[in-house]
C-alpha cells in the first residue's frame, strides 16, 4: 500500500524516476514506458516527422518506442540522449538492430549540455524530464542550439496539480504549470505554435484509475 512507504523509499522511488540504476533501473525504465507510452505517442505525433528528419529525443527512457517512431516517415534518424547509462544500455539492447543500420544512436549526457553540433536536429521532444532539469532556462537555450532554424521541439509534462497529488514529487521534483513553461521557452527564444492539453486514464501505482492531464507545448525556434 502507498501509505506505508517511508521517507526514504519515497526519495529512493524519485531518485530511480530522474536516474534509473542498476537492476532496479531496468524495472523502472519498464514501468515509465508503460506509463508514458501515451504522451510519448502524443509528442511524437506533435512533432509532425517527415522524410529525412533527423530527431532528437531527451530522456527517451528503455527505447521501446523507438520503433514506432521511426515507422512514421522515411530515411528518419534517431538520436537519445539520456543521464542513465543503465536506460542507455538497455535501449541499445531493444535497439541494437537500428544501431547496426546506423539510424538509431544513443548518447549518454549530463542534463546540463548536449553533446550535439549546432543547428543539427529537425525536431527535438521530451516527455517527463522537466522536473528534473537543474537549470531549465539554460538547458532550453541548449535545445534550441541544436535545434536547426526552422525545427520543431515539443516539450511533454504532466500538469502541477496531477503531479503534486503523488507521494514521491516532494523530492527532487520540480513542477511546473503550463503558464511557468511557456514563459520558460519564450524567455529562450522559442515561438510557442500549439499547446495541446490532454486527459488520460493511468494507472496509479496502487493500482487504481486516475486521470493524469498533461500538456504538450509545441514550439520553434523564434
Amino acid at each position: 500500500m502507498e501509505h506505508q512507504h517511508s521517507e526514504e523509499d519515497l526519495k529512493n522511488i524519485a531518485k530511480q524516476l530522474g536516474c534509473p540504476e542498476g537492476e532496479h533501473g531496468i524495472k523502472t525504465g519498464e514501468m515509465m514506458h508503460a506509463s508514458n507510452i501515451g504522451m510519448t505517442s502524443s509528442a511524437i505525433d506533435a512533432i509532425n516527422l517527415q522524410n529525412n528528419d533527423a530527431v532528437l529525443e531527451i530522456g527517451h527512457g528503455n527505447g521501446a518506442h523507438v520503433a514506432q517512431l521511426l515507422s512514421k516517415a522515411e530515411n528518419l534518424m534517431y538520436y537519445g540522449a539520456d543521464i542513465s547509462e543503465t536506460i542507455i544500455a538497455e535501449a541499445k539492447k531493444i535497439n541494437q538492430d537500428f544501431i547496426d543500420k546506423g539510424i538509431v544512436h544513443f548518447n549518454l549526457t549530463d542534463g546540463n549540455y548536449l553533446p550535439f553540433e549546432n543547428d543539427r536536429f529537425d525536431k527535438i521532444f521530451t516527455v517527463n524530464t522537466i522536473y528534473f532539469w537543474p537549470n531549465p532556462g539554460e538547458y532550453l537555450k541548449e535545445i534550441k542550439r541544436t535545434l536547426k532554424p526552422n525545427g520543431t521541439f515539443a516539450l511533454c509534462f504532466a500538469d502541477k496539480t496531477f503531479m503534486q497529488n503523488l507521494p514521491f514529487t516532494t523530492y527532487g521534483f520540480t513542477l511546473y504549470e503550463v503558464e511557468k513553461v511557456k514563459v520558460l521557452l519564450e524567455n529562450a527564444g522559442f515561438r510557442i505554435n500549439n499547446i495541446l492539453k490532454k486527459l488520460e486514464q493511468v494507472q496509479s501505482k496502487t493500482g487504481e484509475q486516475v486521470e493524469r492531464e498533461y500538456y504538450v507545448v509545441v514550439a520553434s525556434v523564434q
